[in-house]
């Protein structure tokens, strides 16, 4: 047994806490923020603010490794915050999915976000 499955651990949940502690991801980087203040409300979660989650959101699935998250985040390229598609370039690089990446080079007008493309391009040579 481990401390996971003890009191408070894991084996704890129902089926609702599940869905809690591991959410959709792509589900989540798909909120609009309205969405996100309703989902979250009275949530400490509120405190990474809209932005901050999708950034995560980018992270955690760039770090996944699966190659069904190239589509989700190649929408994120598109996010009107420029934190948010910075991290979709980099998670896009770490999915070996360039071609979204080549494509919003030209459009990009945030120096940050073209770095990370440009960064995140350099590893496919």
């Amino acid at each position: 047994m481990n401390d996971r499955d003890g009191p408070g651990g894991l084996a704890e949940f129902d089926a609702s806490d599940q869905d809690a502690a591991f959410p959709d991801l792509v589900e989540l980087l798909a909120l609009t923020e309205p969405e996100f203040r309703e989902r979250f409300a009275g949530r400490p979660l509120l405190r990474a603010k809209y932005a901050g989650l999708l950034r995560n959101v980018c992270v955690a699935l760039g770090n996944s490794c699966a190659p069904e998250a190239a589509r989700p985040l190649e929408r994120a390229l598109a996010h009107p915050e420029a934190l948010v598609r910075g991290h979709a370039a980099w998670a896009l690089g770490r999915l070996g999915s360039f071609d979204p990446l080549r494509a919003r080079l030209p459009r990009e007008n945030d120096p940050w976000v073209r770095e990370e493309i440009t960064v995140a391009l350099g590893s496919a040579l």
